[in-house]
């Protein structure tokens, strides 16, 4: 069996959503305790549910009394899980262009064929490269086209992923998400890693910290072949 951690690092300089949540800062701490000595802790500060990689509920759009949260998802939908990994071969190196993906990018995949209804689909375009990149990684993520998410929505996956952290083109809005959330689908991302999955069709599991009554949650997600 061959696994693939595709979890993104929460490490300092990280990638965060500029000005839509705080910017996470690791910090290293210490302390004294009376009949214990020096102690040694760490300290997440900015820590929010959509840090690092994380799932998502429809409630992150609906609201909070509109839909469920992510400690209502059974873990056994979450724990090898069908999962087919579309490698779109779409060169977005160029940091000046904000590059769409479109349904053609994921048509020409040579295992879109592959999906099945309730599978994790999980798009791959590279873009975890940047993940150090904070000045690029979300404000110029690769976003689909409506034409795009529709067909994904079609293939009926109970969880669409992707490498990229921002899906909807914010100057010129695909409308999707409405389409998207409205058929309970849950949302994974950013993932890293993707290129080392090769495989036409593999198994996923991912694990959300299990805070309550929450829309989102940071998760570790394990991509196994084989």
């Amino acid at each position: 069996m061959n696994i693939i951690d595709v979890t993104g690092p929460i490490r300092n300089g990280m990638w965060s959503m500029g000005e839509l949540f705080p910017k996470p800062e690791v910090i290293h701490q210490s302390g004294y305790c009376e009949g214990f000595g020096e102690y040694f802790y760490t300290e997440i500060r900015g820590f929010h549910a959509q840090l690092g990689t994380y799932l998502e509920t429809p409630a992150h759009f609906f609201g909070f009394e509109k839909s469920f949260f992510v400690d209502d998802i059974p873990l056994e939908k979450l724990v090898n899980l069908g999962c087919v990994v579309l490698h779109v071969n779409k060169d977005v190196s160029d940091l000046s262009v904000h590059h769409a993906i479109t349904k053609d990018d994921l048509l020409s995949c040579g295992n879109a064929g592959e999906i099945k209804p309730g599978d994790c689909v999980v798009v791959a375009t590279g873009w975890d490269r940047h993940w150090m990149d904070d000045a690029h990684f979300f404000s110029r993520s690769p976003y689909f086209t409506y034409d795009a998410m529709k067909w994904l929505i079609e293939k009926k996956p109970s969880i669409i992923a992707s490498d990229t952290p921002a899906w909807e083109n914010l100057s010129d809005p695909q409308g999707f998400f409405p389409e998207f959330y409205a058929n309970n689908i849950l949302m994974l991302a950013p993932l890293v890693n993707l290129s080392q999955v090769t495989a036409s069709r593999c198994a996923i599991t991912i694990l959300p910290l299990p805070i309550e009554e929450v829309a989102a949650a940071p998760v570790r997600a394990i991509v196994t072949e084989g």
